[in-house]
């Protein structure tokens, strides 16, 4: 079997292909990751960050007429964490049970013409932000939750995914 020469500027080519490709899309868009995906498309085509009313929620958004779905929205119970005039990043425990019984985080969906669907609870989960969101910046982190073992569909099953979310 003989071997197939390959200039460095044939590879050069492709690479520069390659590379151009990828920066032709949008930075914000992309897909969440994990065992959920077999049972829920989780593209989206920008996120957003939001604090406000002692909550933190990341949210991916896909465009959807002149509205948009949430395509997933992880959100936390921060008014407990965050000193006044805090600004710097936020590791968040999404599974911690607070004192009135309920966890720290919680995950949802809701997209147009989808029946709704509640997740199960966490068996753990976290939540990271490099800074705390202000208006007009952006804020980039990453989550990743695993629910708890049960009968529902999402049971035992895991999302993450990393993100530079926009802060409206």
């Amino acid at each position: 079997m003989e071997g197939v020469q390959v200039s460095p500027s044939h590879i050069a080519a492709a690479l520069g292909a390659l590379l151009g490709l990828t920066a032709c899309g949008d930075k914000d868009s992309g897909a969440l990751e994990g065992s959920v995906t077999p049972l829920l498309d989780l593209r989206y085509q920008r996120s957003e960050a939001r604090v406000g009313e002692g909550e933190l929620s990341v949210s991916f958004l896909q465009d959807q007429g002149a509205g948009a779905d949430t395509v997933l929205k992880v959100s936390a119970r921060v008014d407990d964490m965050l000193p006044e005039g805090y600004t710097d990043s936020l590791d968040i425990d999404l599974a911690q049970v607070l004192d009135n019984g309920a966890q720290r985080g919680t995950v949802g969906r809701s997209v147009l013409d989808e029946p709704v669907r509640a997740f199960p609870k966490l068996a753990r989960g976290n939540l990271f932000v490099r800074t705390i969101p202000q208006p007009g910046s952006r804020v980039s982190g990453e989550f990743n939750v695993t629910f708890v073992n049960g009968t529902d569909v999402y049971s035992g099953r895991t999302i993450f995914g990393r993100f530079e979310a926009t802060v409206p």
